[in-house]
């Protein structure tokens, strides 16, 4: 690991203030942060940076966490470090605050820490010296290396309270963390079997019911192969403890098939949904071997094959000359053979049915054991953005779910993809989808993972691949979704009065009556969080936070709602930030509009994998998102009527919320239908009335040199445009500081502070969601 700089130490140091890390928690003399503690492991032995072996104490182990912990936590951004503080919170929680059971407990917090930690990227064995402390911690140790001590090697008991709790972290941490592999030869071998992962027979051992050895089960058609073109052999092993099933394709040199010139191997676990990955390679070099030669798995074997080869696995394969396997082997299960491929007496997809029933998916998106730097293959591409022709096949326990498609996945979009998309899709009629396929590639996969998206003013809308447009409809609709992870995000769109009609928007080229997001809601985990107006002293407008459709006060401590999610109140001036499990973050900054005495939000999106709803994807040939469902609204309608009913009518009702799917809170009586107005905005010429109370009288006038006062120094393009409209419509300067950086400066005498005086919460008001 490369040693850290004494800005860096320091940073650690305030970190650990500002969560509150106390001298009780983590004990132990601190070790100079100038090199690690531990230098190297092997055998179950610890070494220190001169070679000497460390005796393990409570003590030493004590000091040990101490030092990774600060390590680690210099390389945590402001949000982690929020979310750690929640986790140790619920951790430690009627766990002793010395001893070998905290220290137990203490070093699950460091392997969040690691996994969070961007110091992770520039180490990779750090992950295995913290496993092996963790396992050495299964042994009782000593107080100090002075005390008199007659357990070595005896297997620490922990209170059975203490390790259901344990357990329940475990299962907690891997089924939210996707966590990379450090370990190459016997670690990683050992490390697979921890993980419930089937070890696979070396190459070579056969058996034809594929139980001890491998089962041959015939051969890829050369037509239907994506590389090398050769003949590539199908063998499969099953495995009943631990449950699951491992693959192996020998490819052969040339048709002679006297030589192995390629043999991956691919395990899957039927209970945890890992994968680990063998290749027939040895300190990153392919090596090819006879046909029938034996070759043992993950370590050399001299009896079995004299020549010393072994097929690699874990972080060996890491710069290796077989690429970057789950690059390629991406998608919900690790096999990317064609279900209807003919492997002679059979098709693929029947080998997962009787008689055989093999377990080709396991219970979730397979979860590789690969280096850090690889593709962890953690989300799949959400369904309604999956072209037709495409759904029905990709899908679990046939196809499998597509990979969330990006420029992270530079070998799958340009080599499986493609490929697919020509010789196998769709099954019945190979290459006849090829235009739409290949839209949908290329509509996502030369976009990075994770988007940005906002909505923000008069509702100017940006989405995620960064097309800017406006909607001025009435009503509640879904701002941003993801099938696939249930994110979801709600906008409430509240009509203003206006004598005018405001300029058109360069996107539609239409020129509307004009809205004002007013309440936002989101899904986050298994909760709703909304945020919405509310009436409270002196009749005057306050914004209130619910959980569930409880009232609660944001403050700068998060709020833990499991899982991952995280809401708080925002780092500048009043708001709402809710941070998701998927990596998303939505922050909701409220601007008050003086003259008329309400407060509208501004809703900024970043790092989000979804991409449905009115903020997502625009595909090419498209002029505005996909609906629900996948379907097109098509291109720009030329006639500004059709352009009008299209977006104000047909695009918005597909992609209002309905009583059933809202998010939001409600007073009694009233439902998502007391803020809906299908008429609005009114067609060309007709004026911009509303029906929907409260009712508050039309703006008369245009502020056009107010804007151009206001929103001077505005560099982007589109905030300059944007703020210029919101202006210009509301005749407020004080709405230009949303356009400018917390604590930027607007044009004239405005704009330098963020507006103030706003509650987050106050008395409750009846709930009836949903209703």
């Amino acid at each position: 690991m490369q040693v850290r700089s004494q800005a860096q130490r320091l940073f650690a140091s305030v970190v650990a203030v500002f969560l509150g890390v106390s001298g009780s928690l983590w004990s132990g003399q601190a070790l100079s942060q100038d090199e690690q503690p531990i230098a190297t492991i092997g055998h179950g032995a610890f070494f220190d940076s001169a070679g000497r072996q460390i005796t393990l104490t409570q003590a030493s182990v004590a000091q040990i966490q101490s030092w990774y912990r600060a390590d680690l936590l210099s390389g945590l951004d402001e949000r982690k470090q929020a979310e750690l503080a929640q986790f140790e919170n619920d951790l430690y929680a009627g766990v002793p605050e010395k001893g070998q059971a905290r220290l137990i407990f203490q070093q699950r917090a460091l392997e969040w820490l690691y996994v969070n930690s961007t110091l992770q990227q520039e180490d990779q064995r750090t992950l295995g010296k913290l496993r092996a402390l963790d396992f050495a911690l299964g042994f009782t140790l000593p107080e100090r290396a002075e005390a008199k001590f007659a357990g070595q090697g005896t297997v620490f008991d922990l209170d059975p309270a203490l390790a259901r709790k344990l357990q329940a972290v475990r299962s907690m941490q891997a089924a939210a963390l996707k966590t990379a592999t450090t370990n190459s030869g016997l670690a990683y071998i050992n490390e697979c079997i921890a993980a419930g992962v089937p070890i696979p027979p070396s190459i070579g051992v056969m058996d034809p019911a594929g139980l001890t050895g491998w089962k041959v089960q015939g051969f890829i058609p050369t037509g239907l192969q994506f590389i090398v073109g050769t003949p590539a052999e199908v063998r499969t092993y099953q495995s009943t403890s631990p449950l699951g099933m491992c693959y192996a394709l020998p490819r052969y040199s040339n048709a002679f098939m006297t030589t192995v010139a390629l043999d991956g191997v691919i395990c899957l676990s039927q209970v945890t949904s890992k994968v680990c990955i063998w290749d027939n390679q040895m300190m990153g070099s392919t090596f090819s071997f006879l046909a029938g030669a034996t070759i043992p798995i993950g370590v050399p074997n001299l009896m079995v094959d004299p020549a010393g080869r072994y097929q690699a696995g874990g972080n060996e394969l890491l710069g290796g000359s077989g690429g970057v396997c789950t690059d390629c082997h991406a998608g919900e299960n690790p096999y990317i053979t064609h279900p209807k491929a003919n492997l002679g007496a059979y098709l693929w997809e029947t080998l997962s049915q009787p008689p055989q029933n093999l377990p080709t998916f396991a219970p979730n998106r397979y979860d590789p054991l690969v280096p850090a730097s690889w593709p962890q293959n953690q989300l799949s591409q959400a369904g309604p953005t999956v072209p037709g022709v495409c759904a029905g096949c990709h899908v679990k326990f046939s196809a499998g779910r597509f990979p969330h498609l990006s420029n992270q996945l530079p070998d799958y979009c340009s080599v499986i993809l493609p490929q697919a998309i020509a010789t196998t899709m769709p099954p019945f009629s190979p290459g006849s989808a090829s235009v739409v396929a290949t839209a949908f590639k290329n509509a996502y996969c030369f976009a990075p993972p994770n988007a940005a998206s906002g909505d923000a003013g008069d509702p100017h809308i940006t989405t995620t691949n960064g097309i800017h447009y406006d909607f001025q409809a009435a009503g509640e609709f879904v701002v941003l979704k993801n099938s696939d992870s249930g994110f979801e995000v709600q906008s409430r769109q509240s009509p203003v009065q206006t004598s005018f009609i405001p300029p058109a928007n360069p996107y539609t080229g239409l020129a509307s009556c004009v809205s004002l997001n007013t309440a936002v809601a989101a899904r986050v985990g298994t909760h709703r969080v909304s945020y919405q107006p509310v009436r409270g002293s002196a009749n005057k407008e306050q914004m209130q936070v619910r959980i569930d459709g409880v009232p609660v006060q944001l403050t700068p401590t998060p709020i833990n709602l499991g899982g991952g999610n995280v809401v708080v109140k925002a780092a500048a001036g009043d708001g709402l930030e809710i941070h998701f499990s998927d990596g998303t973050d939505l922050t909701v900054t409220p601007r008050f509009w003086t003259s008329e005495g309400y407060w509208y939000l501004d809703i900024d999106v970043r790092n989000t994998p979804a991409r449905e709803g009115i903020a997502g994807h625009i595909l090419a040939g498209d002029w505005l998102p996909r609906a629900p469902d996948g379907s097109s609204f098509g291109p720009r309608p030329v006639p500004l009527a059709n352009r009008h009913i299209v977006l104000n009518q047909i695009f918005a009702d597909a992609w209002r919320v309905s009583a059933t799917s809202s998010l939001f809170d409600y007073a009694t009586g009233t439902s998502t239908a007391n803020f809906t107005d299908r008429n609005w905005p009114t067609p060309s010429g007709v004026p911009c009335r509303t029906s929907l109370l409260p009712s508050r009288p039309p703006l008369t006038t245009m502020w056009p040199e107010l804007a151009q006062e206001a929103c001077r120094g505005i560099q982007n393009e589109a905030k300059l445009a944007h703020c210029v409209f919101d202006v210009t419509v509301m005749g407020d300067r004080d709405v230009a500081r949303g356009y400018f950086p917390p604590g930027g400066t607007g044009g004239g005498t405005g704009g330098d502070t963020a507006p103030t005086g706003m509650t987050v919460a106050s008395p409750p008001v009846q709930s009836t969601h949903g209703e």
